[in-house]
């Protein structure tokens, strides 16, 4: 019997001999590659829900059903954050001013019923219910099962669905934020294989553009490491930023204005969003907003009308 050399191919019907098709060929392979790929492990994804700033003393009346509107989405991801802006106390300040945003200890409650899990308390507000407020602040939270983002030098670490993350909480409204501890604490959570998520009270009341300051914090923040920047106080919705650098983007929350207050003064402190941001061990993936507005009377968040949302996405310039 003859042997076959190595690049004859198939004897056909009449002796001849023929090689296979190149487009057989190059089909097979695509098969063969679809196949490895499809057996390699997908990245595991994490999505965190962001508000600005609560607000649950002075003229707001909140209610189980105050957050209703957002409860879905909220509910839907993993984690789901805000900044509360008002501490909580059993004894309230007797001679609280205007600017005094101390609220009942027993409204922690209503946060938790509203599907939140972390809440930053870092801001300028944090000392309204007096000396020992801070600490009353965080028992409330914690007895409710809601973690309370305090610290600016040790994380809050969260697992989700395989992802890694860690919240860190900074003011720069009642003092300058110390930048160079700040960056020393991303970077050393970022290094540890943490994915870094900065709350941070900065920027101007009432701006709708990030100033200098709050721009260059950000590319500081982002260059150590921070995959995600979440801002408030200003209390209006800012621009979405997102910083290229050689590890990956940032994506910059400038401000996600208010979540639930009661001022009136500007039609901008009642418009704002949910930003549901879907992360990876690699950093973030995309973003996309839920837009809403707040209806004072009620202290409840509405659905905006059509014309509203889209004023309030073209506000945010989310890309």
């Amino acid at each position: 019997m003859m042997a076959r050399r190595k690049d004859q191919g198939e004897r056909t019907m009449d002796g001849r001999f023929c090689r296979p098709s190149i487009l057989f060929c190059a089909l097979l392979a695509s098969l063969l590659l679809g196949s490895v790929a499809a057996c390699q492990p997908r990245q595991r994804t994490a999505t965190l829900a962001l508000l600005g700033d609560i607000n649950l003393g002075r003229d707001v009346h909140p209610s189980a059903e105050s957050l209703a509107y957002l409860a879905a989405d909220m509910k839907n991801a993993g984690l789901a954050l805000a900044n509360l802006e008002s501490p909580l106390a059993e004894d309230l300040p007797g001679n609280a001013s205007g600017y005094n945003l101390c609220a009942p200890a027993e409204r922690a409650n209503l946060l938790s019923t509203w599907g939140l899990d972390l809440v930053s308390i870092v801001n300028n507000h944090s000392s309204d219910c007096g000396e020992y407020g801070a600490l009353q602040n965080i028992a409330a939270l914690e007895s409710v099962g809601l973690t309370p983002i305090w610290d600016s030098s040790e994380p809050v670490y969260r697992e989700l669905n395989g992802v890694r993350l860690a919240f860190l909480a900074l003011d720069d409204v009642g003092s300058a934020v110390d930048a160079e501890a700040a960056v020393r604490s991303i970077r050393s959570a970022d290094e540890k294989g943490n994915v870094v998520i900065v709350s941070i009270h900065w920027g101007m009341e009432y701006q709708s553009g990030a100033s200098e300051r709050q721009k260059l914090l950000a590319r500081q923040f982002a260059e150590a490491g921070a995959a995600v920047v979440w801002g408030h106080h200003p209390h209006v919705l800012q621009p979405v930023e997102w910083i290229d650098m050689a590890h990956g983007k940032t994506l910059v929350l400038y401000s996600l204005g208010n979540a639930l207050f009661d001022q009136v003064g500007l039609q901008d402190t009642r418009q704002s969003a949910l930003a549901l941001v879907e992360l990876n061990a690699e950093g973030v993936q995309s973003v996309r907003a839920v837009p809403f507005v707040i209806d004072v009377q009620k202290s409840t968040v509405e659905a905006p009308d059509t014309a509203t949302a889209e004023s309030i996405l073209e506000q945010m310039k989310i890309k």
